[in-house]
């Protein structure tokens, strides 16, 4: 560790893994696959305290009125407006519990509030909270891992297309942190054609793809690197063309489930040796 003795203790804080208390709002999307998990085990391995929180307490802060929110988005204000509404719940329980991540169940929002979460997390992971879509448990430990090694945002994403003959693969997926992207856009949700998604560029460089298994003990990462950014019609709205170091029929044959994470910088060693003392 290198720096000012205030990062160094922060660091160091962050490194011996101090309790967190990450919240599960609404249960996992019924798609997903291995994305319950233990909650003692999440404690005893992470020193993370899972809350469970009603998907309707999302429905009934709604209802609500807010004050203004001072941000400034080139789209469709009405659509940015419901957003942004959105956005303040979710910072509001987030306080409320006293959390330093969650996860939302968003597809359920759709009809309900005819707006989608994508904005929020965007927003929330480039403030230094855990957010992640669809309930997906693993995918939020995995990040907040990933925020204690390396103190940096980073992209939960689906692998869309794999190519195994050039060991590539397509990321993809409609949110991401603002403080990773180059350049952005915003979007219609891909797959509801509603609400506020971001559309992101992200920088061609080295990166890290990482995830928990269910059981939290076990786990993959790989180094790669960004090689392209796409547009494509029929796929999420933020898109990346990686190269994978390590044999990618992982994806296809033993996956911890379908969403990965993604962070720059080659992390891979230090991630094993944090993991590796983790559960012993």
């Amino acid at each position: 560790l290198h720096g000012d003795t205030n990062y160094l203790v922060n660091r160091i804080d962050q490194l011996l893994n101090s309790k967190q208390r990450l919240g599960v709002i609404g249960e996992p999307s019924d798609w997903l696959i291995a994305s319950k998990v233990d909650y003692n085990e999440a404690l005893k391995y992470h020193n993370v305290e899972l809350v469970d929180i009603d998907i309707n307490k999302v429905v009934e802060y709604y209802e609500e009125d807010y004050d203004k929110y001072n941000v400034d988005f080139d789209y469709d204000k009405k659509e940015v407006d419901k957003a942004i509404k959105l956005h303040q719940v979710l910072e509001r329980i987030k306080e409320e519990y006293n959390l330093s991540g969650l996860t939302i169940r968003c597809f359920d929002l759709l009809d309900k509030l005819k707006t989608t979460a994508c904005l929020s997390l965007a927003l929330l992971n480039s403030e230094n909270t855990i957010g992640t879509c669809e309930g997906d448990i693993p995918t939020m430990i995995s990040m907040n891992v990933l925020k204690n090694i390396t103190n940096q945002s980073s992209f939960q994403a689906n692998p869309s297309r794999i190519d195994v003959t050039n060991n590539k693969m397509i990321l993809a997926h409609c949110t991401l942190p603002f403080n990773m992207v180059v350049d952005y856009s915003l979007d219609t949700h891909f797959e509801s054609g509603i609400g506020v998604a971001v559309r992101g560029k992200l920088k061609e460089e080295v990166i890290t793809i990482f995830k928990l298994s269910r059981n939290l003990r076990d786990y993959y990462v790989s180094t790669g690197r960004i090689i392209k950014n796409l547009s494509h019609d029929n796929l999420c709205r933020t898109q990346i063309e990686i190269e994978v170091n390590d044999n990618i029929n992982y994806f296809l044959t033993r996956p911890y489930g379908n969403h990965h994470v993604v962070v720059y910088g080659d992390h891979k060693d230090v991630i094993k040796k944090y993991m590796d003392k983790l559960v012993k």
